[in-house]
């Protein structure tokens, strides 16, 4: 239970200081760096934390074993990594399309429209994949779009 709430906080912390360290970068007098090079910079600090992780993992240590895991995961069965690609190509510019946002909009703004994609995944899952909602969930979410209205 303490886990959970650590890692809230930990996660309130993390996406509000990324915000606004973003905003404070970009909007530096100067040359700009390029937002696709720091979205690179960003996915491959992930490759390379997660790809640490399985090694650790996955395979306890061995580099063999390791190696092993990730071309059956990647080469062997290659199919399933392309269909990973389409989503990791919408993500990735998302992230471009957040760093121009960031740039343009004030932090608060930004941070508030940003969370508007929890409420509309919530509406989509209903109406699409037909998943149900408790009641706490609701009140959530009509809360979360009562910012929006303000």
């Amino acid at each position: 239970m303490r886990l959970k709430y650590v890692s809230l906080a930990v996660l309130v912390v993390q996406n509000a200081s990324l915000i606004l360290s973003i905003r404070y970068v970009r909007t530096l007098p100067g040359d700009r760096f390029l937002s696709t090079s720091a979205v690179v910079i960003a996915e491959l600090l992930k490759l390379t934390t997660c790809g640490l992780i399985l090694l650790l993992g996955q395979s306890r240590g061995n580099i063999r074993e390791w190696l092993r895991f990730l071309y059956n995961a990647l080469i062997t069965e290659y199919r399933d990594t392309l269909k990973l690609a389409v989503p990791s190509l919408i993500y990735t510019l998302q992230n471009n399309l957040q760093y121009i946002a960031i740039s343009n909009l004030p932090a608060a703004t930004f941070q508030v429209t940003y969370q508007l994609k929890i409420l509309t995944t919530a509406i989509f899952s209903v109406l699409m994949l037909r998943t149900s909602l408790s009641r706490v969930q609701w009140l959530s979410l009509l809360l979360l779009g009562l910012l929006f209205v303000r």
